[in-house]
């Protein structure tokens, strides 16, 4: 879903693909990637809507569903989850947040470094 003015609600987020902005029909097949966020970084203020996530390496800002904190899926350790369309979309946003993270590790040794 490409980033507009305002963020979209939190229905257009779960019935859209990130990844390739597909709509989701109801009834469609949907799938749910589960993220866990950095220790130290706060999305208290996104708790029960959407954040947008911008992956750097390939210039893409999606949006991710934020549960609140008393939910199912934050108590099994995911702090936000995007909504896919396919498997195949899933394994390419994976893919681009694993090198997205690698680069994100690189950077931080490399400040650990420095200190």
């Amino acid at each position: 879903m490409k980033l507009k003015r305002g963020k979209p609600k939190v229905k257009k987020v779960l019935t859209t693909c990130c990844w390739c902005d597909k709509r989701i029909g109801e009834n469609q097949e949907m799938f749910a990637l589960g993220c866990k966020k950095r220790p130290g970084v706060d999305i208290s203020k996104y708790e029960g809507g959407v954040m947008p996530v911008t992956i750097v390496t390939i210039e893409k800002t999606i949006w991710a569903v934020v549960p609140s904190s008393d939910s199912d899926a934050r108590k099994e350790g995911k702090d936000f989850m995007f909504t896919l369309c396919s498997e195949e979309c899933g394994w390419a946003l994976k893919e681009a947040l694993e090198e997205e993270k690698d680069i994100g590790d690189l950077l931080s040794s490399a400040e650990l470094i420095i200190n």
